[in-house]
Formats: structure tokens, sequence, C-alpha cells
């Protein structure tokens, strides 16, 4: 069963198609042509053949004319012959010769009737006619002559003898005469006879050339049309050839499965595409039942439900199930599972199409046959993506107002020390700092791991990470995993962003205490390297230099060879569903690679895993494991400037406020962005600086920036907020915004701002800024 028939008409036109000729009316032209050349070569040979059958009978009727004269001619002469001997002889010699001549003279009677019957110059035309005649005519007047000398001397009498010898001379005479004539219509009939031979041959000479021009002529009507249309048959037949080595090149080149069948089932055609997908030979399977080799009896089961409602019919589990749409020209992908060889099962989506003949009849089915293994991967990657951008959106709510809770408790540390000056208060203070910088510290954690948010990158040591991360082990992680760290003296420093290497170490630590579930060793270990030229070579990422290395080990499971190369693949994962979501490898890679570092891996299934991370080192550093502390720098204090603090959160609004007047500056608060605008309007020249929020309700920041800037295009504004891919520096900075602060702010980064933006040049805004629309 051929698949290039599965359409009662090509729904696409083919180049062969097009060339091909009418066959039907290029047949009937050849008969046509073939059977009017043999028509025409039987007529003629009929004609030829009567023709020359006629010539024929002409020529046999002259020779017998001829040797008749010829007979006729020679009793003649020897009548004459046989007068003359007896005219010398004696009585008993001269009756023998009566006799004779008596003879003689019958024979020639006989041959004068046939001579006078008239068919012996029917054949002659014209002149030889009439010549012929007039010669006959003499020699019948001899012949009449010599009768009457004849007549007289029969029966014989006495006086015979006498009358012999007086009548010899002239009878001699007469013979002599009537042997010319005779003669001389031999020579005529001859002629004739000649001319019946010419004919013959003439008539010959006209079949060959009537033969031959047939012949012709069959080849020119060949050759005007039908040598062509052969032509184009050849021609076709070569691109038909080529078109089914195409359809062969296609059927095995195909990445997909094609498989045909007859109409019960029976596989007839199985590509290389197929073969791949179901581990199955095409000799292997050649005439068995597809449902019966590649599906589950409970997945046919669920398609003949679908199928059914889908149908209003009642579809048994079986073949039928997979062609039902097809056999009423329905077109339907359906998804299900194939189970291969070996027994391991795939996704697929199967297409059949009904094959028909010339006549509309289904002679089999066409099914094309696609592996959606990683369709359908992509699907769940899509929706663990879209379960982590909700989440990145609830993270970017929560930050907001974390950062809102976490602003006035840090500013409020700061005024109170301006307060408590006794050392168990300010340690109390101190310990509250401090978990509030913890967390804003796990806010921006947050944002980085959902939002990919850039840190901010300071130089810092390996060592206060490593022992945060050990502590955090030890009080989280279950008991029966034993945390130990090394961590060489000497060791540089490094270019990074705190909260994002805790991440990557805490990472690495969550995936090692998850491949120990019965416990184990967990190492964190720092280290110092320098690459070479060849050694950096060997790691796409890495360039020549000096590196600090953060390595995390663990005594679990270990990594399977087969999957060391997905690990860092997004949403790659071997845990279970629910307990993993594939992202912390690929979180620690490129969190690692925007550091200008790159991470190597070793592992050996069942003893240990090690994971390490190299970080460029900063040049020039101390050696000193504890950065020193910086110097306590006071608080800058204000000259009685007027401050607009405009939020939304009455906690902040407030602690800021009361910092500001404690610090010497006059202020003016509003809780959105309208309320600003109002209060600026009114007191615009006295307003120092703006202090606003991003996001508030009613107007919120950037609104509220632009109707400033038309009020006053060189207003000074300082622009804060607690999510900052919302309004970081590079953002407001487009606004003609002069600073930013993240929040949660301290009160020393809130009046250092300060200080440092109206102490700021007037010739900075001196150009008016060009109005924004709103």
């Amino acid at each position: 069963m051929s698949v290039t028939h599965f359409l009662k008409k090509p729904a696409f036109s083919l180049p062969a198609r097009q060339d091909m000729p009418n066959l039907r009316h290029f047949f009937r032209r050849l008969w046509l042509i073939f059977g009017g050349s043999a028509l025409l070569l039987l007529a003629s040979f009929a004609i030829f053949y009567i023709t020359g059958t006629t010539l024929e009978k002409e020529r046999a009727a002259t020779v017998s004319a001829v040797n008749l004269l010829g007979k006729q001619r020679t009793h003649s002469q020897t009548l004459s012959r046989l007068v003359l001997q007896a005219g010398g002889s004696a009585m008993p010699q001269l009756t023998d010769y009566l006799g004779r001549t008596d003879l003689v003279w019958g024979a020639m009677k006989t041959c004068e009737e046939a001579l006078n019957s008239g068919s012996l110059v029917q054949h002659a035309t014209g002149n030889q006619r009439a010549s012929i005649l007039l010669k006959l005519q003499e020699a019948h007047e001899s012949y009449l002559k010599i009768g009457k000398v004849m007549n007289k001397l029969h029966p014989q009498t006495e006086n015979a003898g006498s009358l012999l010898k007086n009548a010899s001379e002239r009878l001699t005479e007469d013979c002599d005469a009537m042997a010319g004539a005779l003669d001389q219509a031999v020579q005529k009939m001859i002629v004739v006879n000649t001319d019946i031979n010419e004919h013959i041959r003439l008539l010959g000479w006209t079949q060959i050339a009537v033969t031959g021009g047939i012949a012709l002529l069959t080849a020119l009507l060949l050759t005007r049309g039908q040598v062509s249309t052969m032509q184009r048959l050849i021609d076709t037949s070569v691109k038909l050839q080529e078109l089914t080595y195409l359809q062969n090149g296609v059927l095995e080149s195909a990445s997909c499965g094609i498989i045909s069948t007859d109409t019960k089932g029976l596989i007839a055609t199985f590509n290389c595409g197929a073969e791949k997908l179901t581990g199955y030979a095409r000799q292997e399977v050649v005439g068995s039942v597809t449902p019966e080799l590649f599906h589950e009896a409970s997945d046919v089961e669920r398609l003949a439900a679908e199928v059914s409602r889908e149908t209003g019919l009642s579809i048994p589990p079986g073949f039928e199930v997979f062609v039902a749409q097809a056999r009423r020209g329905i077109l339907r992908e359906r998804e299900c599972t194939y189970v291969r060889k070996d027994g391991s099962r795939v996704s697929v989506s199967l297409n059949v199409t009904a094959m028909q003949d010339e006549h509309g009849e289904i002679t089999g089915f066409l099914g094309i046959v696609n592996d959606i293994t990683e369709k359908k991967k992509l699907e769940q990657q899509f929706l663990r993506a879209q379960r982590i951008e909700s989440v990145g959106t609830l993270a970017g709510g929560i930050a907001h107002d974390l950062n809102n809770v976490l602003t006035p408790i840090v500013m409020s540390i700061e005024l109170l020390r301006l307060i408590h000056t006794n050392e168990r208060t300010l340690s109390i203070l101190a310990s509250i700092e401090s978990s509030a910088k913890r967390g804003a510290d796990l806010v921006r954690q947050i944002l980085t791991f959902a939002r990919g948010v850039e840190g901010e990158r300071k130089e810092l040591h390996a060592g206060p990470l490593i022992k945060d991360i050990q502590h955090f082990v030890q009080d989280t992680f279950p008991k029966n995993i034993h945390c130990t760290s090394s961590l060489p003296k000497d060791l540089p420093a490094l270019l990074g962003d705190p909260t994002q290497l805790h991440q990557i170490l805490l990472n690495l630590c969550v995936n090692a205490r998850d491949a120990m579930p019965e416990g184990g060793e967990l190492a964190i270990r720092a280290g110092f390297i320098m690459l070479d030229e060849a050694a950096a070579a060997g790691h796409i990422d890495a360039r020549p230099g000096f590196y600090v290395t953060l390595s995390v080990s663990d005594t679990g499971l270990g990594i399977p060879s087969e999957s060391l190369d997905k690990i860092f693949d997004p949403f790659f994962t071997t845990k279970e569903t629910g307990k993993g979501t594939g992202l912390g490898l690929s979180t620690v890679l490129s969190i690692t690679k925007s550091h200008g570092g790159f991470v190597t891996v070793s592992s050996e299934p069942g003893r240990q895993t090690v994971f390490t991370i190299c970080l460029p080192a900063v040049a020039n550093t101390a050696s000193s494991e504890k950065p020193a502390q910086a110097e306590e720098v006071p608080l800058p204090t204000g000259k009685g400037e007027l401050i607009l603090i405009v939020d939304d959160e009455e906690s902040i609004r407030t602690t800021i406020r009361r910092t500001l007047e404690v610090l010497g500056y006059r202020t003016l608060v509003a809780t959105n962005g309208a309320e600003a605008v109002a209060l600026y309007t009114q007191h615009s020249a006295e307003i120092a600086v703006v202090l606003t929020d991003m996001m508030m309700p009613v107007m919120d920041g950037p609104a509220t920036i632009q109707r400033l800037k038309r009020i006053n295009p060189n207003v000074k504004i300082i622009a804060t907020s607690g999510v900052s891919h919302l309004g970081g520096p590079a953002k407001v900075a487009e606004m003609g915004v002069q600073e930013f602060l993240p929040k949660p702010y301290s009160a020393q980064s809130v009046v250092t701002t300060l200080n440092l933006v109206i102490n700021e040049p007037d010739t900075r805004d001196k150009t008016p800024a060009k109005p924004l629309t709103p």
C-alpha cells in the first residue's frame, strides 16, 4: 500500500503531474495512426494484387497467342515443304505425302479457329492491335487460298497428283505468305508482351513506393506529435521515479514516526522515525496490530471513552478508537503514551488520516507520531515559571511592606541613641539594629531570587560568610548531619554581594542536606588558587588570575554521571515532584557568573559530591580575616531647612519627621502625592528638598515628581522605595531626581543624602528642564 494515495485527489500539484500528457488521447491517436496505416497498406496490397493478377493473366494470354501464332507458322511451313516434296514423287509416295498434308491441314484448321476466336489481340491496344489484326487478316487470306487448294486435294482422287503438281508453286507461295504474315504478327505480339512485362515491373515499384509512402506518412504523424508525447512520457516516468525516491527519502529522513495500516490496523509502512521512537525494527512490526503493540490497555480504554463522548457512539477499545474520527474525515490530534520495546514510556501526539483510492473508498490509514516529551517538559517549566513569577510578584509586595516596617525601626534606633547613652541601652539598640539589618538582607535575598535584583557589590571576606552559614546549618538542619568548616589564614578578599553569596552557599548546603536523608558529613571550605593560561582554558568562564574558592561537600547519594551535564539547567531536578523547583543550582551558576567566577562539580555516586565556587580575588587587599570596624561618624545637622516628607506609611512619616526635627530641620508631611503637590504649591519658596516615596495611593511617586517638575523644574527631590525595581537610581535619574534611597534606610543615610542635595551647586539645574507630560 502506497502512502502517496491517501487523498482522493492531490492537495498540491506536482511537476510530474503537470507534465503528464492525457494518456487516453495519446493511445487513441496511436491506434488511429497505426490502424489507418494498416488499412491503407491492406487496401494498397489488395489493389496491387488484383492489378498484378490481371497483368499476369494478360502476359500469359499474350504468351499463348505467340505460341499459337508460332505453331500456325510452323504448320504452314511444314505444309509448304510437304507440297514441294509431294510434287516430284510417284504414286505410292504421293499418297503418303497427301496423307501427311491432310494431317497438317487439319492442325492448321484447328489453329485457325483459335486465331479467329477474337481473344488473340484483346490485350493489345491502339496501333498494336490494328497492326496485329492486319497481319492476321493477311495470314487468313493466305489460309483461305491454301484452303481452296487443299479442298481440291481432299478427298484424294486419281488426278490429285496432277493437281498437286500444278498447284504446288502457288500453294508454296501462299504458305510462305501466310508464314510471313504470322511471323510479323508474332513480332507484334512479343512487343505487346514486353509492354505487359513493363507494366508488371512498374506495378512492383509502385507497390514499393506506396508502401514506403504509407510508412513515411505514419512516421511523420508520429513525429509530428506522438514522439514528443512519448518523450514527455519518458521524462514523466523519470520524474515519477525521482518523486518515488524523494518520497522514500522524506519518509526515512522525517524525525516524526510515519506508520500506515490497512483497514484492520495491520501495519504496512514503518519509517526510521517510528523505529527510533518505538525501538522496534520495521520487520518486527509489519503485519502487527498497532493498539496491541504500542498502547497500554488503560490508555486505550481512556481514549475509547473520550472518542465515544465526541462521536456520540459506543466505540469499544481497539483499533477503531484511533481511526473513528478519520473515517468521518475529521483530523484530530490526540495525545497518548507509547510503550517502547524496552518497556519505557514516551508521550506522543498522534494524527491519523484516512487513505482513499480513486473511487473514494478507504484503503487504509496513515498515522503521524511525534515525540512530545520535551513539549511536556516545557509546559511544566512554563507552569513553574508562572508560579515563580507569581512568587516574584508576591515577594515584591512583601518586600515593600517589610521595608516600610523596617524603615522606622532602623531610624528609631539612631534617634534613640541620641537620647539614651548608657551601655545597656546601646547594647539593646545594637541587637535590634542587627536584627533589622538582617531582616533587610533577607528581603533583598527574596527579591534577588524572585526578580534577579542586582545586589550591591563590596569588598568582603569569605570567613564571616562561611561562619554565618555554618551557624545556620547547625541550628536548622537535622542533627544527624555534622557540619564542619575550614578557613585558611591570609585568605584574600573578594568583591561581591554578601546576600547573593550567602544564597549560593545556602542553596548548596540545602542540596547537600537533601542528598543525605540518613545523615552524613557536610563540609564548607574556603581556599585560594591561581589559574594560568593553560588552567583557565579548561573552564569556559575562567580567566587567568587569582581566585577565592568556596567549596561545599557532602557524603550523600552523589549525582549520576548521565545527569551531571544537566544539573545547572533551569527546572532540572532529580528530586520528587513538589520537593524541588530545579532553580537552586541554576541560581548558583547565574550569581557566580555575574561575579565573574565559575563553578566546578565532582561526584562519586554513593560516596561524595563536591561543588566549588571560584570567585576572582581582589588585588592588594589586607589579609586580615575581619575587616576593620568603621569609625562611627556623627550625624550631620541641619540649619532650619524645610523638608517635605511624602509617604503613605504613618510610622515612617512620624519617625523621619522626629529624626529630622531633632537634627535641626523643619518638616512638612503629606500622605500622598496630591497632598504633596498642594503643600509644595503653598511653600515652594521655602521647601529645600522633597523626600518622596515611589509607591503611594491617589498619586504615586513618578506622577508626583512630574507635577512638581511642572511647578518648579529646579526642585530638588530624593526618591525612596522599598522595591528597587519600581524606582531604582537609573529610573529616577531619568525623571530629574537627584538621589535615591532604598528602604529601609537609616538616619545617617537620610541626613547625609539631604546634606549632599541641599549643598549641591545651584548651577546643576539652572537650565530649566522640559516639563514632563503626565
